[in-house]
């Protein structure tokens, strides 16, 4: 036997993490030493009795959305149970564990929970989950120790984005561009400043351009980016901002590369967007439509969920990204905490002035997530009067959404709440642990 290996969950929703992870683990060059392995949740016990031949050690690592867990989460448990009784640890990371690790390690099963920004860490992680590490010792994680004591280890923080490539070079696993991570606004209902804090860190220009230059030359003709307010970008050597930003973007362009920026993955706050910025993004970027998130029609609503813009604010993004011949993919979250009928009449109206100023309406339900200061709530009830005003923008062509999946979506992951899937807190969690909260 040789070397040891990694065995790392892997799909469609967490494929970019999982790039992220893997190119800090080339960083680190962890590679010369272990052997990644990208396995589905199906076939990962199968996997890992083939590796067990061939390898000294072996641990399991995971990133977790709360979303996955509607699929996964028997297949997790069971996974994590015969794994310990293999002598494997099992490690996992992301969203989900950072907004829940009570639940990730006690109901799910895994050995740790690892909370926030894994970059800087990751070699420690990795010597702890092939048992070369004690956990007192590394940063960022969570567990339960022998006396079922709960042991937090603080949380991890990559401050500096440059020292990372975005994505798996050597893998050729490519994603969009992260440029900005955390986010100031701390809105209540939103993972990203209580995961990555609010404190913003930025990748610079030249990192960015270098990177964009890359996928460039791997035939990678679209340039996107991941962050969570797209005109909120400032260089952290130079202070420049998205304007220098996309002067240096724009020119990849005459090299075949098409920029996309404040679109999918990424969106752009309403009240930044004026005149100027309008036409300069006219002139700068590919995409004809940006992403803007309105999230409720209702001022007082705003106010609620930290949300920190207007409603107005949003009808003047659209006119004067019009003005130029832009447009805008307009989200909104219906049945957010404390929404009431008042609130869902001024979303509908609200809508259809974005739809009269040439707006599309995006509709999404809202999701208690692990880790925000919504994680407890539940949704409002979304009246009938109400939902048949949405049905008639969607029939009309005019919205689109995955809103009902969700709703339904939302019930389970209420139903995993209640029964202890999910846990959330110290006092839930000893409770399952006692007994009088059901578990998976």
């Amino acid at each position: 036997m040789r070397r040891n290996a990694v065995v790392v969950g892997y799909w469609k929703t967490i494929k970019y993490s999982v790039h992220a992870l893997l190119g800090a683990a080339e960083e680190h060059e962890l590679h010369k030493d272990i052997d990644f392995y990208l396995v589905s949740v199906d076939d990962l016990l199968r996997t890992v009795n083939e590796l067990r031949t061939k390898y000294s050690r072996i641990m399991y690592m995971q990133t977790l959305l709360t979303t996955d867990l509607l699929s996964k989460h028997e297949k997790l448990a069971e996974i994590n149970r015969k794994l310990r009784d293999l002598g494997i640890v099992s490690v996992a990371g992301g969203p989900h564990a950072t907004g829940d690790p009570f639940g990730t390690v006690i109901s799910l099963g895994f050995e740790y929970a690892f909370l926030g920004d894994v970059e800087d860490l990751l070699p420690q992680v990795v010597e702890l989950g092939l048992n070369y590490r004690d956990p007192s010792s590394v940063v960022g994680v969570f567990y339960v120790d022998d006396s079922g004591k709960f042991v937090f280890r603080g949380r991890g923080f990559t401050k500096e984005l440059d020292k990372y490539p975005p994505f798996s070079p050597k893998l050729n696993l490519f994603s969009p561009i992260e440029i900005t991570r955390g986010c100031r606004y701390s809105c209540s209902f939103c993972q990203v400043s209580y995961i990555h804090t609010a404190i913003t860190r930025h990748r610079s220009i030249e990192n960015i351009t270098f990177w964009c230059k890359y996928l460039l030359s791997r035939g990678i003709r679209d340039l996107r980016f991941i962050t969570p307010d797209a005109l909120s970008y400032e260089d952290p050597r130079t202070n420049r901002d998205f304007i220098e930003l996309l002067s240096e973007l724009s020119k990849l362009r005459t090299a075949g590369g098409k920029v996309y920026f404040g679109t999918f993955p990424s969106e752009m706050r309403p009240e930044k967007i004026n005149q100027e910025v309008s036409r300069f993004l006219r002139t700068h970027v590919d995409n004809k439509r940006v992403n803007i998130g309105a999230q409720t029609g209702s001022d007082e609503l705003l106010k609620k969920i930290k949300r920190g813009h207007t409603s107005e604010d949003v009808l003047n993004a659209l006119e004067a990204l019009s003005s130029v011949g832009l447009s805008a993919e307009v989200d909104y979250i219906i049945g957010l905490p404390d929404e009431t009928l008042e609130d869902q009449q001024l979303t509908i109206e609200h809508m259809r002035k974005v739809i009269s100023k040439g707006g599309r309406i995006r509709i999404h339900y809202f999701i208690p997530l692990p880790g925000t200061p919504y994680a407890l709530r539940n949704p409002s009830e979304i009246s009938t009067q109400f939902r048949r005003e949405l049905m008639r923008l969607v029939g009309s062509g005019k919205a689109r959404g995955n809103w009902l999946n969700q709703e339904n979506a939302v019930r389970e992951l209420l139903r995993l709440r209640d029964e202890g899937v999910i846990l959330l807190t110290s006092d839930r969690a000893r409770n399952v642990l006692s007994g009088s909260l059901r578990k998976a």
